[in-house]
């Protein structure tokens, strides 16, 4: 039982009221000092999944590196091919010079010479591992894209749906706000006609106030979702976004039920981001062999030099007795030490290297494993907790029914009403709150186990 006086009780009611009064003043005129909203634009499901694999940003740098990727692998391909370097030099020469049998003399010359130098330089050990290496690039790279597509998918779709819930909690705030605007214009009549008691018609306003602010803070929080939607979907973020689809029902995408096992042994065989980690470690084992048998390859060495010579002492011209010259050669070397043979810690380093990437494999296969069984539980949840939300609202609908017919035959009075009203709303938000987890947890599901 309580001691405080009523009318301590209603003035206290009062100044509470009043403060939310303050708050939700303050709040409108904080909206009321925002520019005006743009016109809400819908936008559905697959028009937010389509966006998401076109224009997000992770996906287009994935798609980038691709093309880096592939250009690599050209460029490493193109070491096997020779290059050819045109060129035009003159020669002059004054006073001393050294003969072939190694006496000094006085010459003054001069020379042209003119053609196209054709030189080929290939290390064929690295050269052959370096091709391999890019091509597990370019197959690691692919993945990763169809790993940030399948991402960008996953975002859109559960930003989606944070929007449709803001949206059902706007919608349950608005009815909850008209029913409690009515309560309170109705008991402040009867107050006014000294036939209700103040202290109540006071509660019955602070619950109109109440949810004026849970509506206020309910539109803001589905502007807040529908701004997170556009920067995924790359789209104008002053534009607000509303869901194309009017109820919140429950998917039907993934069955809760399935086998746990075949749903890991799904994911480990479908998953881009193990292609990934299988081509990394491609790359490491590749580059270990090149550390041990490449050195063996010898390096292939070539030069031709085809065009003309001209040229003669000192005050000849340039062109005189100018013919034909060419010269070739080829060879065959080897390096030994740092790069080379013998190069043992190059061995060591790539053969950690290796070690490092296994490991790295094993932990994305673990990630996968937890990822699925985390799903599949958090769909399970859900499913139970959808029925039992069902039923909550079931029982705090037929409840606010009831305390309705009481108002109107005059058994209860208003408060009783309210708070049967205001449990309906709480239950009504709880159940859409619930779909749209499940929902969420659906797309979940499917992208942790390859889909």
């Amino acid at each position: 039982m309580s001691l405080m006086h009523p009318a301590s009780s209603h003035g206290s009611a009062g100044l509470r009221a009043g403060a939310l009064g303050v708050v939700v003043c303050l709040s409108s005129f904080a909206l009321a000092a925002q520019p005006a909203p743009t016109t809400p634009s819908t936008i559905d499901l697959p028009t937010a999944l389509r966006l998401a694999g076109a224009k997000n940003l992770d996906v287009e740098i994935a798609r980038e590196r691709v093309s880096e990727a592939r250009a690599a692998h050209d460029s490493a391909r193109a070491r096997f091919f020779p290059w050819i370097t045109p060129s035009i030099s003159v020669k002059r020469h004054e006073t001393n010079i050294q003969s072939v049998e190694g006496r000094i003399l006085d010459a003054d010359k001069q020379s042209l010479a003119a053609g196209i130098l054709l030189t080929a330089q290939v290390d064929l050990g690295e050269t052959y591992y370096q091709n391999l290496v890019a091509r597990q690039g370019v197959r690691s790279s692919e993945a990763a894209l169809a790993g940030r597509q399948r991402e960008a998918t996953l975002r859109a779709a559960t930003a989606y749906f944070e929007m449709m819930r803001a949206r059902a909690a706007v919608i349950a705030a608005e009815e909850a706000a008209r029913i409690s605007t009515r309560h309170a214009e109705q008991i402040g009549a009867t107050a006014e006609a000294g036939l209700t008691f103040a202290g109540d018609a006071a509660r019955v306003r602070a619950g109109r106030e109440r949810a004026e602010l849970t509506l206020v803070r309910a539109r803001a929080d589905q502007r807040v979702a529908a701004a997170r939607l556009a920067e995924i979907l790359r789209l104008d973020p002053t534009v607000e976004l509303t869901p194309a689809d009017g109820d919140l029902a429950p998917l039907s995408l993934a069955t809760p039920g399935d086998d746990l096992g075949s749903l890991i042994s799904r994911a480990l065989a479908v998953r881009p981001e193990l292609d990934e980690a299988a081509a990394r470690l491609e790359v490491a084992r590749t580059q270990r062999r090149a550390a041990t048998k490449a050195p063996l390859i010898p390096t292939v060495g070539a030069q031709v030099s085809l065009g003309g010579l001209g040229g003669g002492p000192a005050g000849s011209t340039l062109t005189r007795d100018f013919d034909y010259s060419g010269d070739y050669g080829i060879g065959l070397s080897w390096r030994v030490g740092p790069g080379g043979l013998f190069d043992r810690n190059r061995q060591r380093e790539t053969e950690s290297r290796e070690r490092q990437v296994e490991f790295e494999q094993e932990k994305v296969r673990d990630l996968i494993r937890r990822q699925v069984v985390e799903q599949q539980v958090r769909l399970r949840s859900l499913a139970s907790q959808i029925e039992l939300a069902r039923k909550t609202l079931d029982a705090a609908d037929q409840t606010a029914r009831l305390s309705r017919q009481r108002r109107e035959t005059g058994v209860s009075g208003a408060l009783e009403d309210l708070l049967a009203e205001d449990e309906l709303a709480r239950a009504r938000r709880d159940y859409l709150a619930t779909i749209a987890d499940y929902n969420i947890a659906q797309y979940a599901l499917r992208f942790a186990v390859g889909d």
